[in-house]
């Protein structure tokens, strides 16, 4: 398999993330043939452990080309191949901020003509090139590093672990079995009954169902990936920002007695219950002349449109009037999750419209009155059952090559109907093959002959 890049350069990057006067630690990763000796050449240390596989020492970077020393390190080395890369490594952990980590890692570079600054995502692409981790691994490092929420975080680590390739190769293997004796019918026929047609579009509609529940799951694994969406709906100053802030239990919005406050859309992403929510704060809806303000009051009608449920806010101090209604019945009833009444503090309850009690939650936004019922409402709505037996997620490539070999495998339905030759059907499940095989990075080949030998013994 070819690379993009060459893995006979000795690469360098900052691997942690800093901020600007921020960070107690960071870590700079340097690996390759020439990690150890790089950094050999800008680290003072008196340590009897220094340059050991897998071992921890002190040490400071020094500058040769000002002749200054930088910083104070810790350094650890991981010697070729029980590393991640496969090559030899070496994490050079400084203290943290812009500053001095940008300039360790410019000392690296300055002193160091064989060192250069690797590409985005190199170290993982060299893992893969080295046989570390296959490619459904390196992907899931990315989603696991980009993980919104706890349970996307979870399912990301699931495929670190190997559990995408874990579900494709047993699909692969499945179709590996099929194509075996095709293949060795093909050669050793005389030796084998006729082409039971009908046992093979049994076997091939049990792959396919196992393809279609991946696909399926991956689908509704998009909800704990990105977060089920819920907009928060109503007209200004009802107390969407307010809600925000107390679901979120941070002060992600302003929130101030002006209407109008909110002008563009505000998301926050949290886990209620193992469910994980996207909450989105709307401007709030009223007539205006204010251009800024026309443009996210717009925003707030699409929203409805684009997100998956929506919570509507009026406030119980001026009562559901019929511009409320008016813009409840733009709500889809099926995202609906709650009408909610807000500044229940202010108002005696009874004078609440009773038309919309039965779908209404009062609130005391302001005193923290009545989130419990509305985490229920939420619980009863997005459900937790959507996310019962997801423990993987495919991204868009992944899903591509499974559509790929999806098609292949319909693509037998003809020819079994039609009984034409059996042989047909080995360029369909072959062509399936490689195309799971492109979701790991899998060569097929030789583990397509060792199957045929194994099972059928053949070569007598």
């Amino acid at each position: 398999m070819g690379s993009i890049v060459t893995t006979e350069d000795t690469i360098a990057a900052i691997a942690s993330a800093i901020s600007l006067g921020k960070g107690g630690i960071a870590v700079i990763r340097v690996s390759g043939k020439d990690a150890i000796n790089s950094c050999k050449n800008i680290v003072i240390t008196k340590s009897k452990y220094a340059w050991k596989s897998h071992r921890v020492f002190h040490g400071y970077i020094k500058d040769n080309l000002e002749n200054k020393l930088i910083d104070e390190i810790l350094i650890s080395v991981m010697h070729s191949p029980n590393s991640f890369t496969g090559e030899d490594i070496v994490e050079l952990h400084c203290h943290g901020g812009v500053i001095i980590v940008n300039k360790v890692m410019e000392t690296i570079l300055s002193n160091n003509k064989g060192v250069r600054i690797a590409n985005p995502g190199e170290f993982s692409q060299r893992a893969f090139l080295n046989g570390k981790i296959d490619l459904t691994q390196a992907e899931s490092i990315n989603q696991l590093i980009n993980a919104k929420n706890l349970k996307s975080a979870e399912i990301a680590f699931n495929g670190i672990k190997g559990e995408i390739k874990k579900k494709i190769d047993s699909i692969k293997n499945d179709l590996i079995e099929q194509l075996s004796e095709i293949e060795a019918r093909v050669d050793f026929d005389e030796d084998f009954s006729d082409f039971n047609y009908h046992d093979f579009s049994k076997s091939i509609k049990k792959i396919k169902e196992k393809i279609g529940i991946l696909i399926e799951n991956t689908k509704r694994g998009a909800y704990i990936h990105n977060g089920i969406s819920i907009a928060l709906i109503g007209k200004t100053n009802v107390g969407k920002s307010s809600l925000l802030n107390l679901l979120s239990k941070k002060d992600k919005a302003i929130v101030t007695s002006i209407p109008g406050t909110t002008r563009d859309t505000i998301e926050v992403n949290l886990t209620i219950k193992d469910i994980p929510i996207k909450i989105i704060d709307t401007a709030g809806i009223r007539e205006t002349d204010e251009y800024i303000e026309n443009i996210g009051i717009e925003k707030s009608f699409e929203m409805i449109k684009k997100s998956d449920y929506v919570i509507y806010l009026y406030s119980l101090e001026e009562g559901l009037n019929k511009d409320d209604e008016k813009i409840i019945s733009k709500i889809p009833e099926e995202k609906l999750i709650t009408i909610l009444g807000n500044k229940k503090d202010l108002i005696n309850s009874e004078k609440v419209n009773k038309e919309y009690l039965s779908n209404t939650i009062l609130m005391s936004i302001k005193n923290n009155e009545g989130e419990k019922l509305l985490v229920e409402k939420i619980i009863k709505k997005c459900g937790s059952k959507q996310f019962e037996n997801i423990d993987v997620f495919l991204n868009e490539r992944q899903i591509s090559n499974l559509n790929d070999c999806l098609k292949n495998l319909n693509d037998t339905d003809p020819i079994i109907a039609n009984q034409l030759p059996f042989d047909l059907l080995s360029i369909e499940v072959r062509d399936g093959i490689k195309n799971l095989s492109r979701i790991t990075g899998q060569e097929l080949t030789e583990e397509l002959l060792n199957n045929i030998f194994s099972k059928f013994c053949i070569g007598k």
